[in-house]
C-alpha cells in the first residue's frame, strides 16, 4: 500500500472520529451557554433543565463509549488485554443483559426477544468483555433496524464445548459484496457525510477482537433489505486461553446501567 494511500485513510478516521467528538461536544456547549443565559434571567424552568441535562448526560455517554472502544481495540492490537475468567451461569447472565436493555424498548421503539436453550447454563468466560461483543451486536442491530415492526431476537444454544449466541434482526441488512470488511475497523459501508446513523466503525472490529481473544469465532448471514445474523460461538471454559486471573468460586456478575446507556448512546 504506497504511502498516499495510507495518509489518505488516515486523514479519512482522523476527520471520523473528529465528526463522532464534535457533535456531542457541541450539545454540551450549547446547554451550558443555554442554562447560564436562562439562570441570569431567572427564566429556566425545572422541566426544561432535567431536559437539558439529559441531553448532556448522553453527549457524555456518547463520548465514553467512543473513547471505550478506541481504547479497546488498541489493547487487542498490542495484546495488552487480560482476561479475567469465572465459572458463572449463562442464564443468570443474559436475565440481566434483558433487563437493562429492556429500558431501550419503548426509547428505541424495539422489541427484543430472547430465546435460551442450554442443557448446562454454566460457562467459564471473561464475562466483562463478553458483555461488550453482545452489546455492540445489540446496539447495531437495533440501529440499523427498519423504522416499523423492529424487532431483535437474542438466541443461546449450547453443546458440550461450545455456547453459541446469535443476534438477529429484521433491518435494513448488508450487501454480500460488504461482508467480509465489515469486521475491519473503522469501516463503514456509509460516508461520514451523508450517513444516517452514527459511529466511527469500531464496533464489530471490537466483536471480532473479543470474540477471537476468548477462543470463539464470529460469523454474519444478511441480505439486503431482509436483516442480518450475527453469530458467536465462545468456548465453555477459557482456561486454555492463558487467563490472567481464574475466580474458582461463582461470582455474580450484573451489568451496570451506564456501560448499556454508553453502548446504546448513538442508537
Amino acid at each position: 500500500m504506497s504511502k498516499e494511500k495510507n495518509g489518505a485513510e488516515l486523514t479519512l478516521i482522523i476527520a471520523m472520529i473528529a465528526h463522532e467528538f464534535r457533535l456531542p461536544i457541541e450539545t454540551i456547549s450549547k446547554s451550558a451557554e443555554l442554562v447560564n443565559r436562562a439562570n441570569a434571567t431567572n427564566t429556566l424552568e425545572k422541566d426544561k433543565l432535567f431536559e437539558i441535562m439529559d441531553g448532556v448526560i448522553n453527549s457524555c455517554h456518547r463520548m465514553n463509549h467512543l473513547i471505550s472502544q478506541i481504547m479497546d481495540i488498541a489493547k487487542a492490537e498490542n495484546s495488552s488485554h487480560k482476561i479475567v475468567v469465572q465459572k458463572y451461569s449463562v442464564i443468570a447472565f443474559m436475565e440481566s443483559l434483558k433487563e437493562y436493555i429492556s429500558l431501550y424498548e419503548e426509547k428505541s421503539n424495539i422489541k427484543f426477544d430472547f430465546i435460551i436453550k442450554v442443557k448446562d447454563p454454566y460457562m467459564i468466560c471473561d464475562f466483562r468483555k463478553f458483555d461488550k461483543v453482545l452489546l455492540n451486536l445489540i446496539s447495531n442491530a437495533v440501529k440499523y433496524s427498519k423504522s416499523t415492526n423492529r424487532k431483535v431476537t437474542i438466541t443461546v444454544s449450547d453443546n458440550p464445548d461450545y455456547l453459541t449466541f446469535s443476534v438477529k434482526d429484521n433491518g435494513i441488512g448488508i450487501d454480500y459484496v460488504y461482508l467480509d470488511k465489515i469486521f475491519e475497523k473503522f469501516y463503514r459501508i456509509e460516508n461520514f457525510n451523508t450517513r444516517q446513523t452514527e459511529g466511527c466503525g469500531l464496533g464489530l472490529s471490537i466483536v471480532k477482537a473479543f470474540t477471537e481473544l476468548l477462543g470463539g469465532e464470529v460469523t454474519v448471514k444478511s441480505k439486503l433489505g431482509k436483516g442480518s445474523e450475527f453469530i458467536v460461538k465462545i468456548p465453555r471454559t477459557q482456561n486454555n486461553q492463558n487467563p490472567s486471573m481464574v475466580l474458582e468460586s461463582p461470582h455474580i456478575y450484573s451489568l451496570y446501567k451506564t456501560v448499556v446507556d454508553e453502548a446504546f448512546s448513538d442508537v
